[in-house]
């Protein structure tokens, strides 16, 4: 019996190698773009770290902004210049709208509209997203509760005596904001009138966004090697997934069921109808198949993405402005020139804070929110830059490593709010998806659908935590010795978050509105 094992096992280590040779050997043939010569069997694996990003970037110096990579048994492509963005993004966006199939989508999220395929249901689900969260009609409704919110986060701060973790505040603010929006729920926190149950559901709400971050940035040997049998789990990372999906569909569950009978106690009119209410009506809709599994993945898409994408853009945001005391100084002149000392900065004042927006652009360059776009597909072959690109290839668009283009970007590792001013050379550079060198939300049909939310929300934060508040270091910390690294995970947070001391500056009666 020990003598047949043995002979399977070298027989399948046999066919693996020829498989591999058989492979690379047909790949040699092909002119594919440059790369580092993959080892046997795990590729370039290697290579990668702890910041992908960071390392692809390297490598994009030597092999060039069009880089082919072999992670394990996949094809991949990286992208770090606006010119191969545009080309993949736009000139072939429909042939790399396809998604790579992942081992945590399958067992977390395997309905998530972000990582599923278009399709006419997905489609359908995007554009509800867009009219019921983001649309202009849908922003201004909602205008009430990030007002009221944002009194919510300056009281709070205003009777802080000590230092604070400052995306603590950041996050409260954004996710009470999604939550009021999609669930009509607001997930009470300290200082705001909490009671234990609300204070548990805040607690397993973080535990969940803070899992699913780790879970999403995971590299799992499975979406790298075909040959691992799926019953095996030698990373742990199956059980991990499991448990965060059981959690998650619980606390989903608690929460339809809680909407339900609150609106069975308390009908509503159809403009007080919140997302949730939207999405729970498609499944009565004929023409498409919704499921509860596809309105559940399109509202934790939204509450993931959005409470990260605004606290990890303000922290960095609050981090470089205390590093530079001459962007802080200018930062204020503005807001006390067109907000004055007696009132708060509102949406409407936005337009007019010029500085205030470079900061935020300033700060999506240098700190992406997701420094590898999500991971695109090519569906058939293809050519780029007179390079062969094979079927299934996997392409990365390292919108890090764009942002850092000393080719695109002046000085790219200073932090000059000035570069998208008025007369200088990126006055005209947005966020939208149509200049490539500047992509934090992505391009094409796969761009985040967020934007107009997560811009607004980073836009009302950051004004109003210097508009409101001196800000300083605990002691014995200057602004040079601000620790400045990246954490991990797919969301890129500062490794160590942000500790500042707030005074307020403005009259008393402005923090109790």
């Amino acid at each position: 019996m020990a003598s047949t094992c043995a002979a399977l096992l070298l027989v399948a280590v046999a066919l693996l190698v020829v498989h591999l040779s058989r492979k690379l050997f047909k790949q040699h043939k092909l002119n594919l773009p440059p790369g580092p010569s993959p080892l046997p069997i795990i590729g370039s694996l290697h290579l990668f770290g702890t910041h992908p990003h960071q390392s692809l970037a390297g490598l994009a110096q030597k092999y060039g902004p069009v880089m082919s990579i072999q992670l394990g048994q996949k094809s991949c492509v990286v992208a770090t210049s606006p010119e191969a963005a545009q080309e993949f993004l736009k000139l072939q966006d429909a042939n790399f709208s396809s998604r790579p199939h992942l081992r945590c989508i399958e067992l977390i999220a395997p309905q998530d509209i972000v990582f599923h395929d278009i399709t006419p249901v997905t489609s359908h689900l995007r554009k509800i997203i867009v009219s019921e969260l983001t649309s202009a009609k849908r922003l201004k409704a909602s205008k009430y509760i990030r007002t009221e919110e944002l009194a919510h986060m300056l009281r709070s701060i205003s009777k802080e005596t000590g230092p604070i973790q400052v995306k603590t505040f950041f996050y409260r603010m954004s996710t009470n904001i999604l939550t009021r929006m999609v669930l009509n729920k607001r997930f009470l926190c300290q200082g705001q009138g909490d009671d234990h149950n609300a204070a548990s559901e805040m607690q397993e709400f973080t535990e969940i966004i803070e899992e699913a971050n780790y879970c999403m940035a995971a590299v799992h040997l499975k979406d790298v090697f075909n040959f691992i049998p799926k019953w095996l789990d030698p990373q742990g990372l199956d059980t991990r997934f499991r448990k965060l999906k059981a959690r998650l569909d619980k606390f989903h569950i608690n929460m339809v069921n809680q909407h339900r009978e609150e609106r069975r106690k308390n009908p509503i009119s159809e403009e007080q109808k919140t997302f949730l209410d939207v999405m729970l009506e498609q499944l009565d809709n004929s023409k498409y198949e919704i499921t509860e599994e596809l309105i559940k993945g399109a509202i934790w898409n939204n509450l993931f993405a959005g409470t990260d994408t605004t606290m990890v853009t303000s922290e960095w945001a609050m981090a470089e402005v205390l590093r530079c005391p001459s962007v802080m100084k200018e930062a204020r002149a503005e807001l006390d020139r067109v907000v004055g000392l007696n009132r708060t900065v509102q949406e409407s004042d936005i337009p007019d804070l010029k500085y205030i927006q470079a900061i935020v652009k300033e700060t999506m360059r240098l700190h992406s929110i997701v420094p590898l776009l999500a991971p695109h597909q090519s569906i058939d072959a293809t050519k780029a830059f007179g390079f062969d690109i094979p079927a299934k290839t996997r392409l990365f668009v390292n919108w890090w490593g764009i942002g850092r283009d000393p080719q695109v970007w002046e000085n790219p590792l200073e932090f000059v709010p000035e570069r998208f001013l008025d007369g200088a050379p990126h006055a005209k550079t947005e966020f939208h998806g149509q200049h490539f060198e500047f992509i934090p939300f992505g391009s094409g049909r796969r761009k985040c659908v967020g934007i107009s939310f997560a811009a607004l929300a980073v836009h009302i934060q950051v004004a109003n935590f210097l508009h409101a508040f001196e800000w300083s270091l605990p002691t014995g910390l200057s602004p040079q010795m601000l620790d400045m690294a990246e954490g991990t995970g797919m969301a890129m947070q500062m490794q160590n978050p942000l500790v500042a001391i707030a005074k307020p500056r403005l009259p008393p009666h402005v923090y109790e509105g």
